[in-house]
C-alpha cells in the first residue's frame, strides 16, 4: 500500500510538491510579486493535475505469456496481451506487474527477531514496528518497471513486453497487474486494478558452480535401470528368456515365444544398479538467519545440478512440517523436480528432530555417501551427525554463516570435518572441492 500511495505522484509530481512550500515560504518572507505568482502556479498547477487525475478512467483486460521457470536475480522478460474494454480509446498509460502482499504470518512475525533489535530504544521494542518493516523487505518477491502502452481503441488488442528481476526463490503469484493513468500535465496518475487471471511462476534459487565433485563412500548401490524405469527400453544387457512371474512388466514379453509355447515368456535382463547420494538440508532457522537459509538452498540447489543424476540417484532430505524425502534420478524423476521443491522450500519453526534422525538412519543403509548442508548449530545437530557416522556412512558437510570464526567457534571440535562457507566465499569453498 506504501508503494502504491507513491506511485500516485510521478516524479515531476514531487519536484511541483516541494517547489510549492518552497515558493509560499519565500514569498511570505519578501512579498515580491514575483514570488507570489511562482507561488500561484505551483497550486494551480497542483490543484488542476488532481481534479484532472480522476478524470482518467480504464477499464482493461490483460493476460500474460509466461515462462514456468525464473531464476533469483535474472531478469526475466515476458509478453502481455492488453484489451481495451471501455467506450473510448484509451492513451498515455502504463502498464505495472505489483509483487503479491509481502506481509508475514502472525507466527513468523511474533517468532522472528530483527538483527540487532536488542540494541533499539525500550519504545521501538515494545512496539516492533521495524521488526515488521524487515521482515517485508525480505519477502518482497521481485523488482519491476512500468512499462508504456501504445494507445488502443475500443475492443482492440496490442501487446507489450514486461521485465520483472526475482529477488527470491518460490512461487510467485502473479494476480496484480496495474494500470497507472498519467493526469494530462505529468503530477499525478491514477491506479487502477486490470481484469486478470491469477499466473503462478517459479523462481529457481540461485546456484554457484562447483568443481569435480567426488563422493566417497562404500559401494551400497541402488538397483536401478529397468527395475525403475518408467519408460521403453533396456539399460542393462540381454540375458535370456524365462517363464512369466507375477509382477514382471508386460512390455518384456516376448511375443513369438508365447505364440510358439502357448505359455507367457519373457525377457530377461541383467540388472544395473546405480550409486545413492543423500543430500541433507538443514531449514530450521530463525528468522533473522534467513539470508543464511537462503544461501544454504542456493547450495542444495547447487549439488543437485553438479551430481550426474543420469548415473546415479539422489535423495533430497530435508524438514517442512516433518521430515521429507525427495528422489531424483534415472527411471524416478528428473533434477528439476528437486529444483522446484527447493524454490518452494520454507524455514520450520517446529522441527521434529526425532522423526527426521529415525528417517535419515532408516535411509543410511541405502546411501553411498550424504551431503549435509547446515545452517545453524546445536546440540541435536551434532548428535544426528554423530548417528550418522556411527552408522559408517561417509559424509560431507557444509556449514554456511556469517563469521567464519564465530563458525568454528560454535562447531568446536566439529570443525575440522566441516567446510565452513561464509556467506561471501561460497563460490570460492566450491571451487576447492
Amino acid at each position: 500500500m506504501q508503494n502504491s500511495a507513491r506511485k500516485r505522484v510521478t516524479p515531476i509530481g514531487y519536484l511541483v510538491l516541494l517547489a510549492f512550500p518552497c515558493a509560499s515560504s519565500f514569498a511570505v518572507v519578501y512579498a515580491r510579486a514575483s514570488l507570489i505568482q511562482m507561488m500561484s502556479v505551483f497550486g494551480a498547477v497542483l490543484v488542476i493535475a488532481f481534479f484532472l487525475t480522476w478524470l482518467r478512467n480504464s477499464r482493461i483486460r490483460i493476460s500474460r505469456d509466461l515462462p514456468r521457470l525464473a531464476s533469483v536475480g535474472e531478469d526475466l522478460v515476458y509478453t502481455v496481451h492488453y484489451e481495451n474494454l471501455r467506450s473510448g480509446k484509451l492513451a498515455n498509460f502504463l502498464l505495472e506487474e505489483l509483487p503479491p502482499d509481502p506481509s508475514p504470518s502472525k507466527e513468523l512475525f511474533l517468532g522472528s527477531t530483527e538483527p540487532g533489535e536488542e540494541q533499539r530504544n525500550a519504545f521501538d521494542r515494545t512496539f516492533i514496528a521495524y521488526r515488521w518493516m524487515w521482515l517485508v523487505k525480505q519477502r518482497i518477491f521481485f523488482d519491476s518497471k512500468a512499462t508504456v502502452c501504445e494507445s488502443v481503441r475500443k475492443g482492440e488488442s496490442k501487446h507489450c513486453l514486461m521485465q520483472i528481476t526475482p529477488k527470491r526463490r518460490g512461487v510467485i503469484k502473479l494476480s496484480n497487474m496495474r494500470a497507472l493513468l498519467p493526469d494530462p500535465l505529468g503530477v499525478f496518475q491514477r491506479i487502477q486494478q486490470v481484469e486478470q487471471s491469477t499466473d503462478h511462476l517459479i523462481v529457481l534459487p540461485k546456484r554457484y558452480r562447483v568443481g569435480d565433485l567426488h563422493l566417497s563412500g562404500s559401494s551400497r548401490n541402488q538397483i536401478g535401470g529397468e527395475a525403475l524405469s518408467s519408460i521403453s527400453g533396456h539399460a542393462g544387457e540381454f540375458v535370456g528368456l524365462r517363464e512369466y512371474r507375477p509382477g514382471d512388466p508386460l512390455r518384456h514379453i516376448h511375443w513369438p515365444s508365447w505364440g510358439k509355447s502357448g505359455k507367457p515368456i519373457v525377457k530377461e535382463y541383467e540388472d544395473v544398479f546405480f550409486p545413492r547420494y543423500g543430500l541433507f538440508l538443514d531449514t530450521v532457522v530463525s528468522a533473522e538467519k534467513a539470508n543464511l537459509f537462503e544461501e544454504g538452498v542456493s547450495l542444495a540447489a547447487s549439488f543437485a545440478c553438479a551430481v550426474d543424476t543420469r548415473e546415479c540417484l539422489l535423495d533430497l532430505i530435508f524438514m517442512q512440517q516433518g521430515a521429507k524425502v525427495l528422489t531424483v534420478g534415472r527411471g524416478v524423476a528428473k533434477v528439476e523436480n528437486m529444483l522446484e521443491t527447493l524454490a518452494g522450500v520454507e524455514i520450520d519453526l517446529k522441527p521434529n528432530w526425532q522423526e527426521l534422525e529415525k528417517m535419515i538412519l532408516q535411509h543410511t543403509e541405502n546411501l553411498t555417501a550424504c551431503i549435509a548442508i547446515f545452517c545453524d548449530w546445536s546440540e541435536d545437530r551434532l548428535k544426528m551427525v554423530q548417528k550418522w557416522e556411527a552408522a559408517g556412512l561417509s559424509l560431507l558437510l557444509f556449514y554456511v554463516c556469517d563469521d567464519e570464526k564465530l563458525a568454528r567457534e560454535q562447531l568446536k571440535g566439529m570443525a575440522k570435518r566441516f567446510k565452513i562457507a561464509p556467506v561471501d566465499k561460497i563460490q570460492q569453498v566450491l571451487y576447492s572441492l
